[in-house]
């Protein structure tokens, strides 16, 4: 088996490239593709591969790959789709690492299509030739002048892209183009991977002494959970940016149970990938500022961010949005702002924001004194300086711009000695002035929106929390095998995809994990008696495998007596039969009423792109109305599960609200850990859904489950790494 680190190596930065489909004609890509090669400073070997041709360019042309005389190590294949499979078997005995197919009509064209990419995978697999796409618009090394692309407009920078939409990387770079300080090292339009996935350019990124971060636009991925993996062993060196696209509710998928229908491909996504380090962006305007911040500064150690402005305005605003992300606005100390107020008038504001008050009206280098008492503050983990700073030569006087150099200067080292980043917001950033040009070659980002200077700002916080949180978090690796409780397995072997209450119950007692005692009554007496035998009242609930949501189906009764148990259980069956004649009824349950506290929503579901992932939140009746979950992906840590729990935006309600004690958080985190562990040693649970799990300050108690199967075993994703495929020693 190759190194196949070392064939990624030879894929991303190759010393000889084969354009296969080359062309006489100038207006083809076969011609361009050399062009731009010859142009943009490539100094590889480049073979133009063509059976009707003698000369292009001034280079010999070949009939075909097997035919070149040298070693190539990636071929770039401008074919119609119908003949990649023919070149791929031309590739048998060639050393060809991988190979770039920028042709449309694969796996997004249709069954046939299907079919088509089906078959040039495993023709590279056979002949250990990686791919890049197909339906690809190519890729990119910047610093080695590799264009296979043919953009024009990309700047040279420290930014690696990966992107699923060649329209989306032409805006991206763009962007870049008409932003000082931002550009790129690589780029990899990644196209359907049907071989070569987004997690597998990552440790090459992070290995590569060009890439300081790395850009993803994405809008699905083949295998998210190897994404996972990758990304939490390589965020801690290289930040990575993610904008995912596909956000909308229309992106959500349909399942049985509350947990599936939750589970939202937003929520998802954002949740999981910050547990394995990665930022989310959700606006394309956020995400080369937020990747350009995370690959020159420092990250921040928390989330307590000062403002300095030269205006309340300005002031006011940047308090708004940066509380709105979630971002703190910290008090400073009283030191702080009696060095402020030293340097500033009387009519300045020197809390949290500090506004200037037009005290640097006429000296700019006073930012410099403000600057410097804020970050020296122990309560402040980054600064944004907000207004006009770079712009006063312009507002007010020429010889103002001399003094705004010095104070970008000045600015820059203090953000550097002190180890906190500096964000600066300025309505003069259009303008290109020279304070600005200082800042951005010493890294300070310089934005004229403050949304986006709030965005990075948050970029640096949450990579900061995630990289110091990284070795207490999720591996995401998942065990498989049988499935230990027994009634999952009767359920599989039988044919079953769904546990009816009893038997999800049986099964999660079985794990010891805090079910509300329960009896299975399958006649009126036998109802009477479970009931006699509970001191209070108890809860009776249809059972049935066929009918999930029981409240829907007039199948629960509260507070029955035992009087009443009998006659409750004829009138709860008869529900049930209405219903749904059909459904499957094997009696009722019942079980003492729990103890009032905040109802919680406690669940599992296999995410398409990521597998199995948790959920809790507020739960009860109205958990779909109020959907306040949050997610992360399986198996759980214990910080993981305390992380989990604080994502609840109605803290106030755990904590106790109107009086009430706060629930046992302990408790919650040994749950949601607990019930990791029980889907990890049951790996044909496809959902879980616990509603309502009862949380109170001396425990917690689940009052409902249902459990759903899958007999195939398919909610595990495969995760070995894909590297180790297509190799010839398979």
């Amino acid at each position: 088996m190759p190194d196949t680190a070392t064939d990624i190596d030879r894929i991303m930065d190759p010393d000889a490239v084969a354009v296969v489909g080359a062309s006489t004609d100038e207006t083809k890509r076969g011609y361009q593709a050399i062009e731009t090669l010859q142009e943009g400073g490539y100094e590889g070997d480049i073979y133009p591969v063509n059976p009707s041709a003698d000369e292009i360019r001034g280079l010999d042309v070949y009939s075909t790959v097997s035919a070149i005389p040298g070693r190539v190590d990636l071929a770039l294949i401008v074919t119609p789709a119908k003949i990649v499979p023919q070149i791929l078997e031309d590739c048998a005995d060639t050393d060809l690492a991988g190979a770039v197919v920028i042709a449309v009509g694969f796996g997004e064209a249709g069954e046939q299509g299907e079919a088509l990419e089906d078959e040039i995978v495993s023709l590279a697999r056979e002949h250990g030739v990686r791919l890049i796409g197909p339906n690809t618009s190519g890729m990119i090394n910047v610093h080695q002048g590799l264009n296979l692309v043919g953009a024009d407009t990309v700047p040279e920078g420290n930014l690696a892209l990966l992107c699923q939409s060649g329209n989306m990387a032409i805006s991206l770079f763009t962007e870049a183009a008409t932003r000082e300080g931002v550009g790129f090292s690589h780029y990899v339009g990644v196209g359907n991977e049907a071989d070569l996935q987004f997690h597998e350019y990552l440790s090459f990124f992070d290995d590569d002494p060009e890439t300081d971060a790395v850009v993803c636009y994405v809008e699905g991925m083949s295998d998210g959970r190897a994404f996972l993996e990758e990304a939490r062993e390589v965020t801690t060196d290289t930040p990575i940016v993610v904008l995912k696209s596909g956000r909308s509710d229309v992106g959500k998928r349909s399942a049985s149970s509350h947990t599936g229908s939750l589970a939202g491909d937003a929520a998802v996504t954002d949740a999981v990938l910050e547990q394995a380090g990665v930022v989310s962006v959700d606006r394309s305007d956020e995400l080369l500022s937020s990747a350009s911040a995370l690959s020159s500064l420092p990250s921040a150690d928390g989330k307590n961010v000062a403002i300095l402005a030269d205006g309340g305005g300005h002031a006011t605003l940047a308090a708004d949005a940066l509380s709105e992300r979630g971002l703190s606005i910290p008090q400073l100390t009283d030191e702080t702002q009696d060095r402020l107020q030293a340097v500033l008038p009387d009519a300045a504001s020197v809390v949290n924001p500090v506004d200037v008050a037009g005290g640097t009206d006429e000296d700019q280098s006073v930012f410099v004194d403000c600057a410097e008492a804020i970050v020296a503050d122990p309560n402040v983990d980054a600064l944004m300086l907000s207004g006009l700073f770079g712009g006063y030569g312009i507002r007010f006087a020429e010889q103002y711009t001399e003094v705004e150099i010095e104070a970008a200067h000045d600015l820059a080292a203090l953000a550097e000695e002190h180890g906190k980043p500096l964000v600066v917001q300025s309505a003069y950033e259009g303008f290109d002035t020279e304070p600005h040009a200082v800042l951005r070659e010493q890294g300070i980002p310089v934005v004229e929106s403050l949304d986006v200077a709030t965005a990075s700002l948050d970029a640096l916080a949450t990579y900061g929390e995630r990289v110091a949180a990284a070795g207490e978090s999720s591996d995401f690796q998942l065990a498989d095998g049988p499935d230990a409780a027994e009634p999952i397995s009767d359920a599989v072997a039988g044919g079953r995809t769904q546990l009816s209450e009893f038997e999800s119950k049986q099964a999660l007692a079985a794990a010891d994990l805090p079910i509300t005692p329960f009896e299975l009554a399958t006649t009126p007496d036998e109802a009477r008696e479970a009931a006699a035998s509970v001191d209070g009242p108890v809860a009776m609930k249809v059972v049935s495998p066929d009918i999930v949501h029981k409240s829907d189906a007039g199948g629960v009764a509260l507070d029955v007596s035992a009087d009443d148990a009998a006659d409750t259980y004829d009138d709860l069956l008869e529900a049930a039969h209405e219903y749904d004649p059909d459904a499957q009824v094997d009696g009722v349950l019942v079980s003492p009423m729990a103890d009032a506290g905040v109802e919680l929503i406690v669940g599992v579901v296999d995410d398409d792109q990521f597998g199995p992932v948790v959920m809790c939140g507020l739960g009860g009746v109205f958990v779909e109305v109020l959907e306040d979950v949050a997610f992360r992906a399986l198996p759980l840590t214990e910080a993981d599960a305390r992380a989990l729990l604080a994502d609840i935006d109605a803290q106030e309600m755990l904590d106790g609200a109107r009086g009430n004690p706060p629930i046992d958080r302990d408790a919650v985190v040994d749950l949601l850990v607990a019930m990791s562990e029980f889907v990890a040693a049951n790996p044909s649970v496809s959902e879980l859904d616990l509603n309502p799990v009862f949380a109170t300050e001396d425990g917690v108690e689940i009052v409902d489950a249902a459990i759903t199967l899958d007999p195939d075993g398919t909610v595990r994703p495969d995760s070995e790494p894909a590297l180790s495929r297509g190799t010839t020693d398979d």
